[in-house]
């Protein structure tokens, strides 16, 4: 077996101190977050044990920047290259070794070491455990543990610590009360700002919770004249970390509520803000190698094409009855990375037609397929990989869409025909906070409702005396209330609320009230977005058929963040949490997350989405 750096940790011969690496004059890597030499190779600390034909013969470490000998052999880059400078010679097999006698290695080993598990090495402050090629990135700009300066360091302030410890020193900060500009949430970075709260609600909206399948917390909607439009940083789609020293990247959707609820005259809120290039769904990727055997007399029937708005070389599809179609493991849409060892990553697609045609016997292909990650990873795959995604926050939907649990219910009252129902009632299609079906949101206990002890608040009305209330707009609802409450026998059907509330003020559902809701309920909206000019539709996506956990629900595509400045941005009318029903006509019902992902990106031009949206909870 293998050891990983994380096994040689306690080797006195290898462990040295940080104050023993400082004297020596190094420094924090921001590539692997670990102290070494300026032309030292990276240290990673792994969090599973590595195959042994990753690993380099001189440092005896999975390989970093790996480069192969004419001799066959595989080593890192810098060991290799400090080696040659001592000796000329291959360090396994003695041979005669020049700079010129090596070269990079295969795309699909970097792929692979890519790919290899390492624990963050902020250990005190982060307990992510994420690919090797991400690590440079959480380091920079999501880690909890990276040290990170004061947002009052223009005014003075000296703080330097790490980001989790930010919180706590902006209590204490002896600028704390000086205004020195606002500083603005960057897009690609973890911002904490401070806002003013002049009143109890924020004036946004929130979605997700690790409860949910978007498993981090994102603002959905920013609302005119409250606190935080007024201050004018944070932007829908915005995913809050942290909230006055309180960890949301583990939060339930209530605990969540109750955090941003809380009042405070100043409100510190740190959130992660996606870029606009980050933004296209990203699914997982699985890299193959496959081996096909030419025969005389037979067609590999392989048909190869280029992408319009990317480099590399696609299967366009295969030619029926050919060697591949009767393989059958190539499948159109696999990007071709290698053929027969050359790399045609970015080759063109003649240049690849070439390599295979001059091939005599076999033809070796390495490829790239996208496919949808393990259920523990899905939320992180198709997000920005804040810090927000953690090994704690496992999604389980039992506990989250709990629909079949929703009842129909039957409320007959007999009254005066002069007295009214006392009930108040809320939403309807181009209410202010969206189409929603129409739900109780008071009763009066000494109405004929409130004698009878049959509805509470939170219940939505389906119909009155047999006449619908779906559909329909606030007023042309209330309409037909007031309309059918003068009869002596009132007959309402109802779907008992999820959620309710006994206190004396209005209720008002969550965004969890409403994805508890039964099909009949939906109301369907088209969304028609174009492409920018990057291909980009600015949105990212979770869910789908496979991501059933439990056997009586399949989850549907949700959307998860909107980014700033794309085409679903400047729309508007797409908001973080909807649920997608079609792509251009194609069905999501019952298809999974991949499929879902391919529906996205193969959709040229005008994109049309058919979408069901819910208003999120207000804070």
């Amino acid at each position: 077996m293998a050891l990983s750096y994380h096994d040689y940790e306690n080797d006195s011969a290898l462990t040295l101190t940080v104050s023993q690496f400082r004297n020596q004059g190094q420094t924090v890597c921001p590539n692997c977050g670990q102290f070494h030499e300026g032309d030292g190779n990276h240290l990673f600390d792994y969090y599973q044990a590595v195959d042994e034909d990753l690993m380099c013969h001189i440092c005896l470490q999975p390989l970093v920047n790996p480069v192969d000998t004419k001799c066959s052999h595989t080593f890192c880059t810098r060991c290799l290259e400090n080696y040659l400078c001592i000796q000329n010679q291959c360090p396994v097999d003695r041979q005669l070794l020049t700079r010129n006698d090596y070269q990079q290695s295969s795309v699909l080993v970097r792929r692979l070491l890519d790919k290899l598990l390492v624990v963050c090495p902020n250990v005190d402050y982060c307990e992510e455990v994420l690919p090797r090629s991400d690590l440079e990135a959480h380091l920079l700009h999501r880690c909890r543990g990276a040290v990170t300066r004061c947002i009052k360091s223009s005014l003075g302030c000296t703080f330097q610590g790490p980001r989790s410890a930010l919180q706590s020193h902006l209590w204490e900060c002896q600028f704390r009360d000086q205004d020195g500009g606002k500083n603005p949430v960057l897009e690609g970075e973890v911002s904490t700002i401070e806002i003013q709260r002049s009143q109890a609600d924020l004036g946004i909206s929130i979605v997700g919770g690790c409860d949910t399948p978007l498993v981090c917390i994102v603002i959905q909607e920013v609302f005119p004249e409250g606190v935080v439009a007024k201050d004018g940083r944070l932007k829908p789609g915005d995913q809050i970390l942290e909230v006055n020293g309180e960890d949301l990247t583990q939060a339930t959707h209530y605990q969540a509520q109750q955090a941003l609820s809380h009042y405070y005259p100043v409100c510190r809120v740190t959130v992660y803000r996606e870029k606009a290039e980050e933004n296209r769904p990203i699914e997982k990727e699985e890299i193959l190698k496959i081996t096909l055997t030419k025969e005389k007399g037979k067609q590999l029937g392989i048909k190869l094409v280029g992408k319009r708005n990317g480099t590399g070389v696609y299967i366009l599809n295969l030619v029926p009855d050919s060697l591949a179609a009767q393989d059958g493991r190539l499948t159109p849409d696999d990007r071709v990375l290698e053929i027969n060892g050359k790399d045609v990553s970015y080759g063109s697609q003649e240049e690849a037609a070439q390599v295979i045609q001059i091939c005599e016997d076999k033809v070796q292909f390495v490829i790239s397929r996208r496919s949808r990650p393990q259920t523990p990873d899905l939320i992180r795959s198709t997000s920005c990989e804040s810090s927000a995604s953690t090994a704690n926050s496992e999604f389980r939907p039992e506990k989250f869409l709990q629909c079949h649990m929703c009842r129909e219910k039957l409320v007959t009252v007999t009254k005066d025909p002069t007295e009214t129902l006392g009930i108040s009632v809320a939403g309807g299609l181009n209410s202010p906070r969206g189409d929603t079906p129409i739900y109780v949101t008071n009763i009066n206990p000494n109405g004929c409702m409130g004698r009878s002890k049959q509805v509470k608040k939170g219940d939505i009305l389906l119909s009155i005396n047999g006449v619908s209330l779906l559909a329909l707009t606030h007023n042309e609802a209330v309409t037909q209330v007031k309309a059918n409450a003068e009869s002596k026998v009132v007959c309402i059907k109802i779907i008992e609320g999820p959620e309710t509330s006994n206190g004396p003020g209005n209720f008002t559902p969550t965004w969890l009230f409403w994805q508890q809701m039964p099909r009949n309920c939906q109301n369907i909206k088209t969304v028609t977005l174009l492409r920018s000019p990057s291909g980009s539709l600015g949105f990212s996506v979770v869910g789908g058929c496979d991501s059933e956990i439990v056997t009586s629900y399949t989850l549907p595509v949700y959307v998860k963040s909107v980014v700033l400045d794309t085409p679903a941005y400047k729309d508007g009318r797409l908001k973080c949490g909807d649920i997608l029903l079609s792509v251009n006509e194609h069905s999501l019902h019952n298809v999974t997350h991949s499929k879902a992902v391919e529906l996205l990106k193969m959709a040229d031009g005008a994109v049309t989405l058919t979408v069901v949206s819910w208003p999120g909870t207000i804070v």
